[in-house]
C-alpha cells in the first residue's frame, strides 16, 4: 500500500486500486499521521488536525471511530498502532512519498535548517549556494550522483503537497516545510544541471517555481541562467524584468549578476526595445513629454487547435465591439471547459482593436496553489505599462489608482483569467467610462459645421472608450454581477461535432473518420471538456508510436488486452486471451510494461490506465470478428472458473468476509451450479494464489468480473453471462461496499436468464436480487421479485434443483422479515423432499423450516423438526449441515426455557464447529452460549464462572471464531 501527500492526498493498494478514505477527517488523520511516519502523535495534536483547531467535546471518540476505520482500510504493511498518549503508523519509508522525498534529499545533502536526516547533521543555517559560472562558461567533469537522487525525488510531486488532505490547518503546517526542501532541491538540481550544460532540462520546472516562490532569489537566478543556457536569452531578460518588478526591495547580487550577463549577449533587437523595461531590471523609465508610452503585450501564445465556438465568439465580439456599453465580460463554466482558450483565441483575433495593448494575468483563482493577491498583480500590470520598479506604489490602494490613471484613455484590452471572488478583482478593474451625451442630442442634426465638428469628436471619443476588461472563472461571481453589471458568457462543453473536430486536429482526422464509434466513445468519456480531450489526444499520439515499435507477439496481445475489462491484468487472463503459456504470458506483459503501456503495480498484476485501456479496445475491435469472439469467451470461461475456485476458497476459510452478527440469520446459500468447464493443461487459474485471500481477490477482479457478464449479455452468450452473474453473488454478498456492482451485475444476469428462457436461472437470480432489496431495505420489491422466484422454480423439471431453488426463496422471505410466508413454503418443501433419494436435502430443509418457526414465534414446531434433522444427520457425520442443524435445536431449546439442554447442545454444535470451519455459525453459537450462560448466571445468583464464560463467548462471537 503507497500514501501520496505530495499533490493531492491518494492511498492506493499495490494492485493500483485507489482506496482513499472519502470522509475528509479520517483523510486528514491519515494524513497527519502519514507527514509523521513511525512517529507517536500525540491524542491532542490529532484532534486539532483533524478538526482545524475547533474540534467538539465529542471529538476524541469520533478520532477513535476514524482510527478504526483506517486500521481496516490499512494493508501492505502499514499499521496503525495505540503508543500511550497517542497514536503511531509505522512502514517502510518507501510507502509515503513525503517521507521518500526528504529520504532522497537527505542522501544527496539538501536538508532544510534544523532538520537532521540519515545523511548527517543539518547545517547551522542556510546553505549559501556555490559560485554559479557563467552559462556559457564549459562544463568539465562527470554528473553527481546527488543529481539523480534529486531527479527522483522530485518526480514523486503531483502538485502542491497535501491538496485535499481535509485539514486546513495541516496543510498550513506542514506544506510549507516540504515545499521549501522541494524548492531547496530544484535549486541544487539546477544548479548542478547547468554545470554540465543542461540547464535546459529543468526550464520548466523553474518556469513554474519561480512565480510561486517570487521572494526566492536564488531560484530566480537558476531560471534566468537556465533559460540563458538554452539559447532562450529574451525569455531569460523578460523573466528578470517580471521577477525584479515584484520585489520590494533591490535585487541581491546573484540576481543582479544574472541579469547583466543575460543583458550582455542580448540582440541588438532586444536593446531596442529596451525602453520598455521597468528601471529595476536595468532599462530606463518611461519617458514623459508626449513621448509614446509602452503598448504591453501579455497575451499567451494562440492554440493552434481551437475548434468551435462560434455563437460565443461572436458574443464577445458584440460585448466588446466599439460603440458598445462598456461593461466588463465574465465568461464562465467549469473545470477545462475551454474558457481560458476561448478568450485567447478571440484576444488574438481582435488584437487589431487594441492598439494600446493587452494585459493578461492568471489570477490562479481555483489552482492548488494560493490564488495571486491583487497587489501582485498589480505590480506586474504597472510594471507593463511603463511604471520603474522604484517608483511602484507600496500599498494595494495607491497601485490600484496609479493603474487606473494610466489606463484613462487608452485603448487597451485586460484579460483576468480564472478569477476567484470579486474581493480579488476589485483592485484590477478598471474605471467606467464618463457618461456620454444623451441619445437625443446626438441625433439632432447640426446646423453649422462646428457642430458637425463637435459631433464627429463625440463619435470618435464613443468609439474608443477606453480600455475593455474580459475575465474567466469556474465561478458564477454574482457579487461581480451586482456590483459590476458585467456581461455573462456561460460555456457548456462543445458538441459531439466540434468534439470530434478537436480529436482530429490533435490527432490523425483520417483516423477519427475511420473509428466513428472509438472516437464518439473517447469523446463522451472526456465529458467533451476540451482541455481532457487534448490531454487525451496527445497521449493517444504517443501510444500509437510505442505500439508501432511492438514485436507482432506483444501487439497482438495489447490488442486483445482490449477484451479485458478488468483494472488490473494477470498472466493467467493475459495466457487464456492470447494461447500462450502462463510464463510466456508473463513475459509479453513485461515487455508492454518495459515500454509503459502497462505498469506492474506489484508482482504479477500489471494495471493500465484508462486511455491504454480505450486505445487496447480500439485495436480490438478492428480483430477479425472470428478472432475476437474466440477471445472472449475463452476470458469468460476463464473467469468462470477462476470465480468458482474463489467461491470454494471463501467457503472454506473465514478469508476477508464480515463475520455474520449473531442476531443475523443464517447466511444465503447459492444454488448448486454444474462445475465450471476444466482450463486447458497448464492454465489453470488459481485466484487465492495469486492474493491472501478470496476476498482480496474479487477486490482485485470484481471490475473484470462485472464487465464479462455485461459483455457476454450484450455478445449473445446469455448461458456464461447468469451463471457468471450467480457464482459471483456468493462473493458480492461477502463484500458489504459492493451492493451498487452486484445489483449491476445481477440485473445483467437476470436479463441474459430470461434470455435464456431458463425458469431456474431466472429463479436464481431473482432470488439474488431480492437479497440486494432485503438489504437496502426494499422489502416490498424483495417479495415482488420472490414471488416471480417462486414462480420460475415450480415450473423446473428437476425435481432436486426445483428444491433447492424453492428453499433459496424461503431464506430469503425469512430475511425479508417474512416467516408467516417462509413456514407453509419450508413445509410444503420438506414434503417434496421427503421423496428425494438424497436425505440431507430433507434434513436442511427441516433445519430451515425449524429457522423459520423460530423466527415466526413457535419454538415447540421448530424443536420437533430441528430433532429430526439431527437424527437424520447422525448417519452423515461430515455433513456441514449438521452444525446448522445442532445450533438450531440449540435455539429451539433455550427459547422453550430448556437452559441446561441448550448449554449442552450449543456446546456440541461449536465442537462440531471446529471441523466444519463455518465462521458465520460459530459466531452466532458463542452468541447463544453466552445468552444462555448469562441467564443460569442470573437465574443462580452465583455464578461467576458463568459471567467469566459469557465474556468469554462473547469475545468469540464479535472476531467470529473459536480460537
Amino acid at each position: 500500500m503507497r500514501i501520496d501527500l505530495l499533490g493531492a492526498v491518494t492511498v492506493r493498494r499495490d494492485c493500483g486500486t485507489t482506496v482513499t478514505p472519502s470522509a475528509p477527517k479520517r483523510r486528514a488523520l491519515l494524513a497527519a499521521l502519514a507527514v509523521e511516519l513511525n512517529q507517536v502523535v500525540p491524542t491532542d495534536r490529532l484532534v486539532e488536525l483533524v478538526w482545524d483547531g475547533a474540534p467538539p467535546a465529542t471529538a476524541r471518540a469520533a478520532l477513535q471511530g476514524h482510527v478504526t476505520g483506517l486500521r481496516r482500510l490499512l494493508d501492505g504493511g502499514l499499521v496503525l498502532a495505540t503508543r500511550g498518549a497517542g497514536y503511531t503508523l509505522t512502514g517502510g519509508p518507501d510507502q509515503v512519498d513525503a517521507v521518500r522525498f526528504e529520504r532522497l534529499c537527505g542522501r544527496a545533502g539538501v536538508l532544510l535548517p534544523g532538520r537532521p536526516d540519515a545523511a548527517g547533521p543539518a547545517p547551522a543555517g542556510p546553505p549559501s549556494p556555490p559560485p554559479f559560472p557563467s552559462p556559457a562558461a564549459g562544463r568539465t567533469g562527470s554528473e553527481d550522483p546527488a543529481l539523480a537522487l534529486l531527479r527522483t525525488a522530485l518526480d514523486l510531486w503531483r502538485g502542491p503537497a497535501l491538496t485535499d488532505c481535509g485539514s486546513a490547518l495541516l496543510r498550513r503546517r506542514a506544506a510549507p516545510r516540504l515545499a521549501g526542501l522541494r524548492a531547496r532541491a530544484l535549486d541544487r538540481l539546477a544548479e548542478g544541471l547547468c554545470r554540465l550544460d543542461r540547464g535546459s532540462e529543468v526550464v520548466a520546472e523553474l518556469i513554474e517555481a519561480v512565480p510561486a516562490r517570487p521572494a526566492d532569489q536564488r531560484l530566480a537566478v537558476r531560471l534566468v541562467d537556465c533559460l540563458d543556457q538554452a539559447g532562450r536569452r529574451a525569455e531569460a531578460r523578460s523573466w528578470y524584468d517580471r521577477v525584479t518588478a515584484q520585489l520590494s526591495s533591490a535585487p541581491g547580487p546573484a540576481l543582479r549578476l544574472a541579469g547583466e550577463r543575460v543583458a550582455g549577449r542580448s540582440s541588438s533587437r532586444t536593446a531596442a526595445v529596451a525602453g520598455s523595461w521597468p528601471a529595476a531590471a536595468g532599462g530606463p523609465a518611461p519617458a514623459a513629454g508626449g513621448l509614446p508610452r509602452p503598448a504591453p503585450s501579455q497575451l499567451p501564445r494562440a492554440s493552434r487547435r481551437f475548434v468551435g465556438r462560434a455563437a460565443e465568439l461572436a458574443r464577445l465580439d458584440a460585448a466588446t465591439a466599439p460603440g458598445s456599453e462598456a461593461r466588463p465580460v465574465l465568461v464562465t463554466g467549469p473545470a477545462g471547459v475551454g474558457k481560458s482558450s476561448l478568450v485567447q483565441h478571440w484576444a488574438h483575433r481582435a488584437a487589431d482593436r487594441f492598439p494600446d495593448g493587452i494585459l493578461h494575468a492568471d489570477l490562479r483563482g481555483f489552482d492548488e496553489r494560493d490564488p495571486r493577491e491583487p497587489a501582485e498583480v498589480l505590480a506586474g500590470f504597472l510594471a507593463a505599462l511603463g511604471v520603474a520598479g522604484s517608483d511602484l506604489p507600496a500599498s494595494l490602494d495607491a497601485r490600484a489608482r496609479r493603474y487606473r490613471e494610466l489606463l484613462t484613455g487608452r485603448r487597451i484590452l485586460i484579460v483576468l483569467d480564472n478569477a476567484r471572488s470579486h474581493r480579488q478583482l476589485a483592485p484590477l478593474l478598471p474605471d467606467p467610462p464618463p457618461d456620454h451625451a444623451p441619445d437625443d442630442a446626438l441625433r439632432t442634426a447640426p446646423d453649422t459645421a462646428s457642430d458637425a465638428e463637435h459631433r464627429s469628436a463625440s463619435e470618435t471619443e464613443r468609439d474608443r472608450p477606453g480600455p475593455v476588461t474580459v475575465i474567466t472563472s469556474r465561478a458564477r461571481l454574482r457579487d461581480l454581477l451586482v456590483h459590476e453589471a458585467v456581461t455573462p458568457i456561460p460555456l457548456d462543453v462543445l458538441t459531439p461535432a466540434e468534439a470530434l473536430e478537436l480529436l482530429g486536429r490533435a490527432t490523425d482526422p483520417a483516423r477519427v473518420a475511420a473509428e466513428p464509434r472509438a472516437a464518439a466513445e473517447l469523446a463522451e468519456r472526456c465529458d467533451r471538456l476540451p482541455l481532457a480531450l487534448r490531454l487525451a489526444a496527445a497521449r493517444l499520439a504517443a501510444l500509437d508510436l510505442t505500439c508501432r515499435t511492438l514485436p507482432p507477439a506483444a501487439a497482438r496481445l495489447f490488442a486483445l488486452l482490449g477484451l479485458h475489462p478488468g483494472v488490473v491484468v494477470d498472466p493467467g487472463a493475459a495466457a487464456v486471451l492470447a494461447e500462450v503459456t502462463p510464463a510466456e504470458a508473463r513475459r509479453l506483459l513485461a515487455g508492454l510494461d518495459a515500454v509503459h503501456l502497462l505498469e506492474e503495480s506489484a508482482p504479477g498484476l500489471f494495471a493500465r490506465r484508462e486511455l491504454v485501456r480505450l486505445h487496447s479496445a480500439g485495436l480490438a475491435a478492428e480483430l477479425p470478428a472470428g478472432q475476437g469472439q474466440a477471445a472472449l469467451d475463452r476470458l469468460i470461461e476463464h473467469y468462470l472458473t477462476a470465480t468458482a475456485a474463489a467461491v470454494r476458497s471463501a467457503d472454506s476459510t473465514t478469508g476477508r468476509a464480515s463475520v455474520t452478527p449473531p442476531s443475523a440469520v443464517t447466511p444465503l446459500r447459492p444454488v448448486a451450479l454444474a462445475p465450471a468447464p476444466s482450463p486447458p493443461a497448464g492454465r489453470a487459474p488459481a485466484p487465492p494464489a495469486a492474493a491472501r485471500t478470496a476476498g482480496d481477490w474479487f477486490d482485485r477482479e470484481e471490475p473484470a468480473v462485472r464487465g464479462l457478464v455485461l459483455r457476454a449479455e450484450r455478445h449473445g452468450r446469455s448461458a456464461a453471462a447468469w451463471r457468471l452473474a450467480h457464482r459471483a453473488g456468493a462473493l458480492y454478498a461477502k463484500a458489504e461496499d459492493r451492493r451498487a456492482e452486484w445489483w449491476t451485475t445481477a440485473e445483467s444476469g437476470l436479463r441474459a436468464a430470461r434470455a435464456c428462457a431458463d425458469p431456474a436461472a431466472v429463479a436464481r437470480l431473482s432470488t439474488d436480487l431480492a437479497v440486494i432489496l432485503v438489504g437496502r431495505p426494499d422489502v416490498r420489491a424483495a417479495l415482488g421479485l420472490l414471488d416471480q422466484a417462486l414462480g420460475s422454480a415450480d415450473l423446473i423439471v428437476d425435481p432436486v434443483l426445483r428444491h433447492q431453488c424453492r428453499a433459496r426463496v424461503a431464506d430469503v422471505l425469512v430475511r425479508a422479515g417474512r416467516p408467516d410466508r417462509a413456514v407453509p413454503l419450508l413445509a410444503d418443501v420438506v414434503a417434496r423432499a421427503r421423496a428425494l433419494p438424497d436425505d440431507r436435502l430433507l434434513a436442511r430443509a427441516l433445519d430451515d423450516l425449524a429457522g423459520a418457526q423460530l423466527a415466526g414465534g413457535a419454538p415447540g414446531p421448530a424443536l420437533a423438526h430441528a430433532d429430526e434433522a439431527v437424527r437424520i444427520l447422525a448417519a452423515h457425520p461430515d455433513a456441514t449441515e449438521t452444525v446448522r442443524a445442532t445450533h438450531t435445536r440449540a435455539e429451539a431449546l433455550h427459547a422453550l426455557g430448556r437452559h441446561g439442554a441448550a448449554l449442552t447442545t450449543v456446546r456440541l454444535a461449536l465442537v462440531l464447529g471446529r471441523t466444519q470451519a463455518d465462521p458465520g455459525v460459530a459466531a452466532r453459537s458463542h452468541a447463544l452460549l453466552a445468552t444462555v450462560l448469562h441467564t443460569l448466571g442470573s437465574g443462580s445468583g452465583s455464578g461467576s464462572g458463568s459471567s467469566d464464560g459469557a465474556g468469554t463467548a462473547c469475545r468469540r462471537a464479535v472476531t467470529g471464531a473459536d480460537r
